[in-house]
């Protein structure tokens, strides 16, 4: 993905100055993670311990987000691929679905709804700053993070993929649901995460494009 590689541009889609000025590069100096706080303790403890293990044994790739040179959020993104079971293709193709409905050719929906996984880029981790939360920070990177998905021509990809964070204490499900995604399974117990999927070429949005 190049250009997520070298650094993600600047909001194309609109929205606010401030976050017009939020610019992700990749993470190279894990030092500046020494006081990051997100203000959720689990996230916390994992960002300034395991996370650097996950990187350098390419579990994942990290990014920084800053704000006129201060960090406010920190990302990271694996390949992934997403696991579609029968009812989940019923409801992308009726339309009932949380997420798009997947945008491809009459000729090919067939061949598309038969097969077993898709390719996707999953969100590993996403956190951001105590003190910029509530500002839309996190919404701009997802969507910068589908920008760049659809953009990219290194390999095809048609779903963002993410394990929500999904505890007594603290719940992310809400926060992708406003972004697009849906779940990708029934909340298990003894998860403290759940699956959850996006589509990259919705067909609403292509309609809207034309």
């Amino acid at each position: 993905m190049e250009a997520i590689g070298k650094e993600i541009r600047k909001n194309e889609m609109g929205g606010s100055a401030f976050l017009n000025e939020l610019i992700s590069v990749p993470l190279k100096d894990f030092t500046c993670l020494s006081d990051f706080c997100s203000g959720v303790e689990t996230m916390d403890a994992f960002i300034r311990g395991d996370f650097r293990l996950s990187v350098e044994n390419h579990f994942c790739v990290p990014y920084a987000t800053y704000y006129k040179g201060e960090l406010v959020a920190i990302f990271a993104l694996s390949f992934d691929s997403l696991d579609l079971d029968s009812d989940d293709k019923e409801e992308l193709q009726t339309g009932i679905s949380a997420t798009g409905t997947p945008s491809v050719d009459w000729n090919y929906e067939d061949t598309f709804y038969s097969k077993p996984r898709y390719p996707a880029l999953d969100i590993a981790y996403l956190a951001v700053q105590e003190k910029w939360r509530g500002q839309g920070i996190g919404n701009f990177i997802v969507k910068e993070i589908a920008l760049e998905a659809r953009n990219q021509t290194f390999a095809g990809c048609q779903f963002l993929t993410v394990e929500a964070l999904a505890t007594g204490k603290y719940s992310a499900v809400g926060f992708y649901e406003r972004c697009g995604f849906t779940a990708n399974e029934i909340k298990k117990p003894y998860k403290d995460t759940l699956r959850m999927y996006m589509t990259l070429y919705a067909k609403d949005d292509w309609e809207e494009d034309v």
